[in-house]
């Protein structure tokens, strides 16, 4: 599976973007995708919401090449991760500093958008892919 964008209901679905199903008659299949969803957004927000309490360049947009940008992004990941090495009273949120760029898996690559919500939700449900803890309401 390619790597991928995670949105909110408010973004329009698009190559490389996953958002949630609409939320009227869900099975619970598409409720699970939902939830890992949502989930999923919000560490990645509370992520990067630690990179901008400790480096201001990531408080405004960055005026940079965009191939500049993902190397300042790289490199405040890893500055973090390194960081939380040196401060072990802190809860550590990332393990590993190795970033990949993300791939387009949209129009012009192998898997169109639709099918790759239906996969992760299928794989969300499936005993490899569910949580822990017994189905929980969504």
């Amino acid at each position: 599976m390619p790597y991928v964008l995670v949105g909110d209901e408010a973004f329009q679905m698009s190559g490389n973007l996953l958002k949630p199903y609409s939320s009227r008659g869900l099975d619970a299949t598409k409720r699970n995708y939902n939830y890992r969803l949502t989930r999923a957004r919000r560490m990645v927000e509370c992520t990067f919401g630690i990179l901008v309490s400790k480096w201001r360049v990531f408080s405004k947009p960055i005026q940079l090449k965009i191939e500049t940008v993902d190397e300042v992004v790289k490199c405040g990941v890893v500055l973090h991760n390194f960081i939380r090495t040196k401060e072990p009273a802190i809860e550590r949120i990332m393990e590993d500093s190795q970033m990949t760029s993300i791939t387009s898996f949209g129009p012009h690559g192998t898997v169109p958008v639709s099918a790759m919500r239906n996969s992760c939700a299928a794989y969300f449900s499936s005993d490899a892919g569910c949580l822990q803890w017994p189905d929980q309401s969504v």
